[in-house]
């Protein structure tokens, strides 16, 4: 068979870096209300709890098609739901669009009375951020706002919405302390968690304390946890955090998949949008190519890889395009062609706006001597570049006349 040229080759890399470029600016259409104002951060319900002996508000954000597809999705619950949702929502678009994290749904819960509800005891005088005196009497209603999300809003939510089992909690500051109170109280009830600049001074940094027999009686914990913080934050912020990650570092149980680290000068407040964002990079960061791989490439462990990346996180999970090309590049490269089409007719699938990945899936037919496959695809790209205005057409049709002249 003949390969394709070095010159085909990086004409081909240009082509689906300027269509990947170009994609990568097209955004999902936003539905307006009749005055034109835009909407897509989600829609705002209310849960009577019998728990919390109140009507509870939240918001949901569906994925980008959610409506037209029977996929499942994995949950993200994110805390101060009304504080956070505007940042969260933009930021899980932007990296499912990357392909670097898998379609989402958003449960964002509004808080009420978050010293009361985020905190897993009663704090009394002398707390800080209280005035000395009386302490914050309401607080330590943790163990009950924990017992309303495993009886009654994840039940609600998993008979409402098309929910995959993968469940993520996310907390900022106090949301954070509730975040890693869940973790050791009930590690089962998530598969992951964003713990964001905790506030662990809480009490004497008692969850600490706790921490110290919970790491220690647990050998096995098949969880994620992304521990981060501003650089800027101050007290009772990044050394308290430091002193809980000390304890998991001695005790290290098994399959604990987690990440400790201080970014950039931000303080604790401007730090929640970064803070969102890295954590849900390391989370989903398995959803990437692995290194082995890349190194002992098989079709069957390609397309066993593939498998396992959707039953995790969902048929709708993906690997970002720039991995995929990569990939191929480099099965072209070592000669195997064949190879990188099996790559490539699972790319073109999960990026089907891409014309460059169908470009380079018809040329590789065409060098394999699947002309019939060859010009199928072609035509497809012309289709898709109808859809998405790219102006590719004449090219692609001239691709197809040249190999039915080959044909005859």
């Amino acid at each position: 068979m003949k390969s394709i040229s070095t010159k085909q080759l990086i004409r081909l890399i240009m082509v689906l870096s300027c269509f990947c470029s170009s994609f990568g600016q097209v955004a999902h259409t936003i539905e307006k209300t009749e005055n034109g104002q835009l909407l897509g951060l989600g829609t705002q319900h209310f849960l009577k709890s019998t728990i919390l002996q109140e009507e509870r508000p939240f918001i949901i954000s569906l994925p980008f098609g959610y409506k037209e597809t029977h996929a499942t999705y994995p949950v993200l619950y994110v805390l101060d739901g009304l504080a956070n949702i505007k940042h969260t929502v933009g930021t899980v678009e932007m990296l499912t669009e990357s392909g670097l994290i898998p379609p989402l749904i958003i449960v964002a819960i509004e808080s009420l009375d978050r010293n009361r509800d985020l905190t897993p005891s009663n704090a009394g005088k002398n707390l800080h951020g209280s005035s000395g005196n009386a302490g914050i009497p309401q607080s330590g209603g943790a163990p009950r706002f924990l017992d309303f999300f495993q009886e009654e809003l994840i039940p609600f939510i998993d008979s409402h919405y098309r929910t995959h089992p993968y469940r993520i909690l996310e907390g900022h500051s106090l949301g954070g302390l509730f975040s890693i109170y869940t973790l050791m109280e009930r590690p089962d009830l998530f598969n992951a968690f964003i713990v964001a600049a905790p506030a662990l001074w809480w009490n004497k940094e008692e969850m600490t304390e706790k921490a110290k027999s919970f790491f220690k009686l647990t050998n096995t914990l098949d969880k994620t946890a992304y521990f981060g913080i501003g650089g800027g934050d101050g007290w009772g912020m990044r050394q308290e955090l430091k002193r809980y990650i000390d304890v998991v570092e001695q005790h290290r149980p098994a399959n604990f998949r987690w990440k400790h680290e201080q970014v950039g000068d931000e303080g604790h407040m401007a730090s929640r949008m970064l803070l969102n964002y890295n954590g849900l990079r390391f989370l989903f960061s398995d959803i990437k190519i692995s290194e082995g791989l890349i190194d002992n490439y098989s079709d069957t462990a390609f397309l066993e890889s593939e498998k396992w990346l959707k039953k995790r996180y969902g048929k709708n999970a993906r690997r970002p395009a720039e991995d995929y090309f990569s990939l191929v590049s480099l099965l072209v490269d070592n000669g195997n062609e064949l190879g990188a089409i099996t790559v490539l007719e699972s790319a073109s699938k999960e990026y089907p706006e891409y014309i460059g990945l169908l470009t380079y899936l018809a040329k590789l037919y065409e060098n394999t001597n699947q002309r019939d496959k060859a010009v199928d695809t072609y035509l497809l790209g012309v289709e898709v570049s109808k859809k998405y205005k790219q102006g590719q057409e004449d090219d692609l049709l001239e691709e197809v006349r040249k190999l039915k002249r080959k044909n005859k």
